[in-house]
């Protein structure tokens, strides 16, 4: 080896062991900062979870991881890359060589520098610069390199190295639980990384109304609240996890006021379970249960939406067709308040507007449940025994279209009737639609939308069964009493009412004790009136029933009555009647005279109406001397006079109020005697037993001078009477109409005069007529005794 390569050796081994030197330097300086960084941020996340219970932040950790490489990568360019593969100069090596070996003096550097120069001037100078390179490298070949360093920092930096990796190896060795969460907060970037670690676990849901449901927050901590409703947060301890003393409950509203916190104590409720009311939630709010080192990473967020209810309740309806409602079928029926009330045997749908999307509909009755979803092939009826309270659960088809495609409506076919009973409990493992619906059922109908909200307050209905009665005969008889004759002709006026129309009607009648009825028609048949009217025609409004095709003999009892029947052709037909009227069957004479005792009467009460009158029109004309009395006493109306003109007064006013109440009372019952004459005419008629003579007596004689009496002459005198009232309150002339009224008075009293006249002589006619059925009375009783003794002197002959 030359000299020049001696040096040039030397120079390499320096270089060599300088980059030693600087890579272990400054991969034990990276060690610390890493092994500085795991333990700084392990203590971070450690405070951090002792703190809030919560992991750091995901953005944070990211943070941390990329200065943590930064930092790493950093250090090692500078502490490493830099110096180690930084280029070394000969002389700048020779300098540190000959500061470090001062006996070198200068020698090797010149040698060094004499070697970069490639060529010499003279020989001389070569013959020099070769000796003084021959010296230098027997100097250096006697340096010892390594006294160059200084170990001591070096030693220094890879003992912290090796003592903070020997902790953090340990560490992780140790409790490799720690060391794993570390490398899954910062390394992996896990969101939940300290769950495996905490000591307690709650889970929370709430409890809504109505009916306490449990509900659970979606995934991504939110849950639909309905507005205004009562809200319970439930946060249980997990099985298996330390439960915590203390649970607290952390609350942001957001409303129109702005933003409001609230911390509030849970209260337990049991060894594992905290319970927390809020009241009216009208606000957005965020959650945060904190207990033991368990917080929800993310905040439950409450979201406010509308309730379902129903906004418009219509029924469609198929009525009975015998109950004539064919037309309204195509309208429909809108539910206004809570109750409807439908035909029995009526089958309707219920058809419900809502105002959000829908998810299932709950309907429930006394009598059974049912419940659908949209979408769903079949729907759950739950019958409830009303007795035993047993349910039985059936599944209902052809359920899908029960909630429209929009879940903006939904419809229920029923059948409202009157087998509804028998049906439920006919019903199998499965139903069809329509389902029968017993009368007078209460339903209450519960929503369910889309965001799986309960409507709070389920609507009501209440369908009510009409029960298709029997008709209602509303009959009456006229111009007959309880007596006729064998050949009478009964009218019988009124009507007949049924609901829905009616289809037939007779006359039903039995004769004496006779238990069968016996049925006739009416001269004129209903065709399905819902108000029948009875009478044979327009002319004649009363139906009748003729007696005599029946040859009833005197001394017989005829019951009769007015039957009628509906045109309900499922729960019928009903049956309906009148009042049963009772007839005794007499003669024609005995008739007369039971007439004509009733005449006696009304002609008896008519001579008493026209004493009254004539009472009247003499009082008349007492007060109208009182009258033009109290006419002399007004110009000069002093002292007695005076009091004499009160006294006058007072006794004209009490007249004018007496005279007219009883001129009303007499004109009430004048008509009263007319129309009881009227009476006696059509039960004349009737019966038959009219005579063309008796007929023209009375309307002539009677009845036509009676009608101008009561249509015109009592109104007359009622008005000037009224005149004479009011002149006198007036304080006026009386005696004009109080004359006046005497004048119609008389009019009163002289046809009330030829009406009783009249009277009188159909009444001689009548005694007579009476006197003669009482001889042949009289006569009849005398031949039965004649018999009857007759018949005992025989019998007792023969015993002799």
């Amino acid at each position: 080896m030359t000299d020049q390569q001696q040096i040039l050796g030397v120079l390499a081994r320096l270089k060599s062991r300088i980059r030693r030197y600087v890579l272990i330097e400054g991969l034990a300086g990276v060690l610390v900062l890493l092994c500085v960084l795991f333990w700084g941020t392990f203590t971070l996340d450690l405070l951090h979870f002792e703190v809030r219970k919560l992991e750091l932040p995901g953005w944070f950790r990211t943070l941390c991881l990329l200065a943590m490489a930064g930092l790493t990568v950093g250090s090692a360019a500078v502490w490493i890359g830099l110096r180690f593969f930084r280029s070394f100069r000969s002389r700048a090596l020779a300098l540190v060589l000959e500061r470090r070996f001062p006996e070198l003096d200068d020698r090797f550097i010149t040698a060094v520098e004499l070697i970069d120069r490639r060529e010499m001037a003279t020989p001389l100078q070569a013959a020099m610069a070769q000796r003084t390179i021959h010296q230098a490298s027997e100097l250096a070949s006697r340096l010892e390199l390594g006294d160059v360093f200084n170990v001591a920092p070096l030693r220094r930096n890879v003992l912290v190295a090796v003592v903070l990796l020997t902790t953090v190896l340990a560490f992780g060795l140790t409790n490799a639980n720690a060391m794993s969460r570390w490398v899954n907060a910062f390394l992996l970037g896990k969101a939940d990384y300290w769950e495996p670690f905490r000591r307690s676990e709650m889970s929370v849901h709430v409890l809504t109304q109505p009916g306490d449901r449990r509900r659970d927050f979606a995934a991504d901590g939110t849950l639909k609240h309905p507005r205004g409703s009562d809200l319970q947060i439930i946060a249980v301890s997990g099985e298996g996890k330390e439960a915590p003393e203390r649970v607290t409950l952390q609350f942001m509203s957001f409303g129109g006021s702005g933003t409001q916190r609230g911390r509030l104590t849970m209260n337990s409720s049991g060894a594992r379970e905290f319970r927390q009311s809020l009241h009216r939630v009208i606000d957005e709010h965020h959650l945060w249960v904190k207990g033991g080192d368990f917080v929800n990473r993310i905040p439950y967020r409450i979201l406010i939406v509308d309730p379902p209810r129903v906004d418009l309740l219509q029924l469609k309806c198929d009525y009975p067709s015998y109950t004539g409602k064919d037309a309204l079928e195509d309208q429909l029926l809108d539910v206004v308040g809570t109750q409807v009330s439908l035909p029995l045997e009526t089958s309707f749908e219920i058809r419900g507007q809502v105002n959000k999307p829908l998810a299932a509909v709950h309907l429930r009755s006394p009598r059974f449940e049912l419940s659908f979803e949209a979408g769903k092939p079949t729907a759950q009826l739950v019958l409830i025994d009303p007795e035993t309270d047993e349910k039985q659960v059936v599944m209902v088809d052809h359920a899908a279209d029960l909630i429209a495609g929009d879940g903006m409506s939904f419809s229920v076919p029923f059948l409202l009737t009157a087998k509804a009973e028998e049906q439920l409990r006919a019903i199998g493992t499965t139903a069809t639609f329509p389902l029968p619906m017993p009368s007078d059922t209460g339903l209450q109908i519960s929503l369910r939308d889309t965001d799986d909200i309960d409507g709070p307050d389920p609507a009501m209905l209440m369908m009510n069964g009409i029960v298709d009665l029997e008709p209602v005969v509303d009959s009456r008889l006229k111009g007959v009493t309880s007596v006729i004759t064998r050949g009478a002709s009964i009218p019988v006026e009124g009507k007949i009412l049924d609901d829905y129309g009616v289809a037939r009607a007779w006359f039903g009648y039995r004769v004496d004790q006779n238990t069968r009825e016996s049925v006739r028609d009416l001269g004129r048949q209903p065709s399905g009136q819902r108000e029948f009217p009875l009478k044979m025609s327009d002319d004649e409004a009363v139906e009748r029933f003729n007696v005599l095709p029946l040859e009833l003999k005197e001394g017989q009892t005829l019951t009769l009555g007015v039957f009628a029947e509906d045109g309900d052709v499922l729960n019928g037909p009903h049956v309906g009647r009148g009042e049963l009227f009772s007839f005794t069957i007499v003669s024609k004479d005995e008739l007369l005279a039971r007439l004509y005792d009733r005449e006696v009467n009304l002609r008896l009460r008519f001579e008493q109406i026209r004493d009254e009158i004539a009472t009247l029109r003499s009082n008349l004309a007492t007060h109208i001397e009182m009258s033009d009395e109290r006419m002399t006493l007004r110009p000069n109306a002093t002292g007695e006079a005076a009091q004499k003109l009160q006294r006058l007064d007072v006794a004209l006013s009490a007249f004018a109020e007496r005279a007219l109440h009883q001129l009303r009372k007499n004109h009430t019952e004048s008509r009263s005697i007319e129309l009881g004459f009227r009476e006696l005419r059509e039960e004349i008629v009737n019966n038959r037993v009219n005579t063309q003579e008796i007929l023209q007596r009375i309307d002539d004689g009677v009845l036509q001078p009676m009608g101008i009496l009561n249509n015109e002459e009592f109104g007359v005198a009622d008005e000037r009477l009224g005149n004479f009232r009011l002149i006198n309150e007036r304080q006026g002339e009386t005696t004009p109409s109080m004359q006046e009224t005497a004048v119609s008075l008389d009019a009163i009293l002289a046809r009330m005069e030829r009406i009783l006249a009249e009277m009188k002589d159909r009444g001689t006619f009548n005694e007579l007529m009476q006197q003669l059925q009482q001889m042949i009375d009289n006569e009849k009783k005398l031949l039965e005794e004649t018999e009857r003794k007759r018949n005992e002197s025989f019998f007792n002959n023969l015993g002799n």
